[in-house]
């Protein structure tokens, strides 16, 4: 047993991650690395292995691990990386075939709880290989984290912790998700990312946009990575056949105006489990409202009157899927490219159902002389 599979083995129940790279010949992969992940209340070991640009992962149980290590990995890479929650060691192989160890600094630690200074510990940390991260240009080379980029980085992880809060305490292991208006944000590959890698599910995410170039790309990245569960597809939500199985969550970002309440009205139809839509660009309202009661006051100023449209859509949408069996969340949220900040719907399907929320929208939208899309498909 060599220093790196020793040093592994003693380390193993606080190992953080273990990179291996340069290796001696090309029938090896060009980089191995390891790190913790809890699937189903078991504490694994993933093994990601890096090929013609895709990544391969492995579920392992400890021993099984260190197996592995010791029979496949050990002394087949010049330079590796061990880092454990107490310190972080580099490894260079010497002539004789066993690891040299080079220091053994500690790791920097979260401060202690109950300070005003505690380090925020994000989903995805600094250091951990998420090739979409770099490719977005938050992440160097390297998995560092690009200091003009430091906002996106929060906003991608705030958006994590938002699906993380819904689906910590839900042990399906099998999740299907669709993703409409995904655009070439990258936003759908790191969701990909957080649920096959980081928890070991087994996910089947589909994201619709009406540019048939946008969708092109995002299939060629999707091959790049070894996403074998992630597809992209040409489609229009308010018109076109969508996946006919069933769905366990909605994402909508973005989507624009009334191309939102057709993608919440698919999640009701659907029963969808989980749904997170991020509306924009609402205009229908707007377009159509008339002085017809208290509201009037707000529909003086154009600004006023337009911000006025938008949360009354938005609240509508919230009564809508109340009706509809869903416990909303409205949670502010700022978007991915640093502008102004906008509402989440975040809800959840608990079968409760009733018909005074759309009774009362109703009533607003006959006396103010507007229609709203998703309360009239409902």
């Amino acid at each position: 047993m060599s220093k790196l599979t020793e040093d592994l083995a003693l380390g193993l129940e606080k190992l953080s991650r273990l990179v291996l790279s340069q290796p001696i010949d090309k029938t090896c992969d060009p980089k191995i690395s390891v790190r913790p992940v809890t699937l189903r209340g078991r504490r694994l070991y993933q093994v990601e292995r890096f090929r013609d640009n895709k990544a391969f992962h492995e579920n392992l149980e400890g021993e099984s691990l260190l197996r592995l290590v010791e029979a496949d990995f050990d002394g087949r890479y010049r330079q590796a990386l061990l880092v454990t929650e107490e310190e972080s060691a580099q490894y260079s192989m010497k002539a004789g075939g066993d690891y040299k160890r080079h220091g053994g600094a500690a790791v920097p630690r979260p401060a202690p709880t109950g300070g005003n200074n505690r380090e925020k510990q994000y989903l995805l940390p600094e250091g951990e290989p998420v090739p979409a991260l770099v490719d977005l240009g938050v992440f160097t080379p390297d998995y560092r984290i690009v200091r003009a980029k430091y906002d996106k980085y929060r906003q991608i992880n705030r958006f994590l912790e938002l699906i993380d809060q819904a689906f910590r305490d839900d042990g399906r292991e099998e999740l299907t998700v669709l993703d409409f208006g995904c655009g070439k944000s990258y936003l759908t590959f790191i969701l990909y990312y957080y649920f096959a890698v980081k928890q070991g599910r087994r996910v089947r995410i589909i994201g619709y946009d009406l540019k048939k170039d946008v969708v092109e790309h995002c299939n060629a990245v999707a091959e790049k990575y070894g996403y074998t569960g992630l597809r992209f597809v040409h489609a229009d939500v308010s018109r076109d056949a969508l996946y006919g199985e069933r769905v366990d969550m909605i994402v909508t970002l973005h989507a624009c105006d009334t191309a939102t309440d057709y993608a919440l009205h698919y999640a009701i139809q659907k029963g969808a489990d989980y749904i997170f839509s991020v509306p924009c660009c609402q205009h229908e309202v707007n377009l159509q409202m008339k002085k017809g009661g208290e509201l009037d006051v707000f529909l003086r100023h154009g600004i006023v009157r337009e911000r006025m449209a938008a949360l009354l859509t938005d609240e509508i949408r919230t009564l809508v899927l109340e009706d509809m069996g869903y416990k909303v969340d409205v949670i502010e949220f700022t978007d991915l490219e640093n502008s102004p900040k906008n509402l989440m719907l975040r809800a959840r399907r608990t079968g409760r159902r009733s018909e005074k929320g759309r009774a009362l929208a109703r009533e607003l939208a006959e006396r103010y002389g507007f229609t709203q899309t998703l309360l009239e498909l409902t």
